[in-house]
């Protein structure tokens, strides 16, 4: 093993790359490989040569093993030993190196457990200094899967449904039915599906309207190795056995269940039969991968459809008299569609259908002003988390529908929808408008919301503007106007000036005799009131004396009066 250390992943990947295109086809050398495919079958070893001509030594070069469109090897060696750092992970564990004949330029890989994944084409190259050459080899995987069942469904209106299942195939398998003569019969329907680990299961189906054919015969063929396997049935033994005579029975109507509640499919034979030694399955559009299967009294998980496991239970408390519940929790939008319970012994089956409708139920629709333009407004709905497609009504106040301007449609990761409506108004006449929701499978439950519509704001949306601005400044006003008002305009009889009098409520101030005789105003003056402002900014009481105004400051009795001459 070579190992380098302080080299990265990226880094050896990019010196790799860097040594693969700086290099030149050698003059002095050549390789070989197998010039037909290698044939390996699915579970065993593959064993892969190349070699150097002329021969000669390759120990001191540099060998790889890589898969067209990859950089990174399957496989590489250097000076004899292997290079650990580089190798695609699904063959790491999986390659062994032989080199017993190093020294004479023959080198071998052998891939041990073959997958359907390996097969294609593969490059050999040898590596000395600047110079390299390399050829490449085909490997081509098969695989023989089981033998094909037959399983006949109980005759149905002079008709016989038979279904061949096989699995286990690679490369894809081709299906043919015969009569007891050899004649080929025309399939009815075909399905095929490749598992996680590649490999193929087939399923086809053929209806018989000519109930006289007594044995039927289904083959599975290989197209790679040009060999089949192949099954018979005995239609009239079968016709015979027990559950040939039996019917299976479903709910005659769909059943409704909303999203993230619990699914419970039943279904029961009749007449009332012990089922305890019956293979029973639940399944959707084929029998294979299954939405559940019940055999041998166990559920058997490695038949089941990912997307189920973890999510179903088999109740079967009444199992003797035939009739069993599958419970599948929280249901989703991909639970939805057709199922068929079929029960099975010896090769026959019966089934029923069965209708689930998954609903869900979304929001409450928000209605929203998109825009507005030359006395137009167009108005938005919008509501999310239903299944399946909603229905989207608009109504104006009289309740009269009134049809969408547009609509979008989209279905999130969850498969629930979520819409968009849209509607033009350009009459005077809407006033409010109600969207509506509805549930095309719940009937008459719908969700809904109004939007009320101003006309004035619908057809001269400025004088909007106009209003709450005259609003606003009048409120302004007010609020001024009443702290003007506030403003205490009496005296208190214990603080005022000697030389004023008070007049009846302690309002406006008259100055006594004495003090008009000194002001040169002995008459009674003919009118006192009380202002506010001049130089001091306070209030002071205007007094006329027949032409003459005197302007006196008040004060309280510490301070000292000041007449102000107001008017001559």
């Amino acid at each position: 093993m070579v190992d380098f250390p302080g080299y990265s992943l990226s880094a050896f990947a990019a010196s790799f790359l860097f040594i693969v295109f700086s290099m030149k086809q050698s003059d002095d050398f050549r390789v070989i490989g197998s010039v037909y495919p290698v044939l390996a079958m699915v579970g065993e070893d593959a064993l892969l040569t190349c070699q150097l001509l002329p021969k000669r030594t390759a120990e001191h070069m540099v060998v790889r093993w890589y898969r067209s469109g990859s950089s990174t090897p399957v496989f590489a060696s250097r000076d004899g030993s292997e290079v650990t750092e580089m190798q695609m992970e699904e063959y790491r564990g999986r390659v062994e190196w032989i080199e017993d004949h190093l020294t004479e330029g023959k080198v071998a890989l052998k891939i041990h457990n073959i997958r359907p994944s390996d097969g294609g084409q593969y490059w050999c190259q040898f590596q000395e200094e600047n110079y390299y050459g390399e050829t490449s080899l085909l490997l081509k995987v098969a695989g023989l899967g089981s033998a094909p069942s037959i399983h006949l469904m109980g005759s149905v209106e002079s008709e016989l449904q038979l279904v061949c299942t096989a699995k286990g195939w690679f490369p894809e398998p081709q299906v043919s039915w015969q009569d007891i003569t050899g004649e080929e019969l025309l399939t009815a329907s075909e399905h095929h599906f490749q598992e996680e680990d590649g490999l193929f299961y087939v399923e086809s189906m053929l209806v018989l309207r000519n109930t006289s054919a007594e044995i039927v015969s289904c083959f599975i063929r290989n197209p790679e190795l040009s060999e089949k396997k192949g099954s018979n049935i005995s239609i009239p033994e079968k016709l015979q056995t027990e559950l040939a005579s039996l019917k299976v029975i479903g709910p005659s109507q769909p059943i409704l269940v909303r999203v993230g509640e619990d699914i419970e499919l039943t279904c029961y034979l009749s007449p009332e039969t012990d089922a305890q030694g019956m293979e029973v399955r639940w399944v959707q559009s084929h029998r294979y991968p299954a939405v559940y299967v019940y055999m041998d009294g166990d559920h058997v998980a490695g038949e089941q459809m990912a997307e189920y496991k973890g999510r179903t239970a088999l109740v079967r408390d009444a199992i003797n008299e035939g009739r069993l519940t599958l419970k599948i929790s929280n249901a989703r939008t991909s639970d939805d569609g057709q199922y068929q319970c079929l029960f099975e012994k010896d090769g026959v089956y019966q089934e029923a259908h069965l209708d689930l409708k998954i609903v869900g139920l979304g929001s409450y629709p928000s209605v929203s002003l998109e825009e507005q333009k030359d006395g137009q407004i167009k108005l938005k709905c919008t509501s999310e988390g239903w299944f399946p497609q909603p229905h989207v009504q608009w109504r104006d106040r009289e309740g009269r529908p009134r049809p969408s301007f547009s609509q979008e449609v989209t279905q999130g990761s969850h498969g629930l929808f979520h819409v968009q409506a849209f509607l033009l108004a350009t009459d005077a006449s809407v006033v409010n408008v109600t969207c509506s929701i509805s549930n095309p499978l719940l009937g008459q439950e719908e969700k809904m919301t109004t939007f009320f519509l101003s006309e004035s704001g619908m057809t001269f949306p400025w004088k909007i503007l106009l209003v709450l601005g005259l609003l606003l400044v009048g409120t302004v006003g007010l609020i001024w106007w009443n702290s003007y008002r506030k403003v205490d305009k009496t005296l208190d009889p214990n603080t005022a000036h000697p030389d004023r009098i008070l007049s009846e409520g302690n309002g406006l101030p008259i100055m006594k005799p004495a003090r008009r005789r000194k002001e040169g105003l002995l008459k009674t003056p003919q009118s006192s009131k009380l202002q506010k402002g001049l130089n001091s900014g306070g209030w002071y009481t205007e007094v006329v004396f027949g032409d003459r105004k005197i302007c006196v400051q008040n004060v309280a009795k510490d301070s000292s009066s000041k007449s102000l001459l107001c008017v001559t």
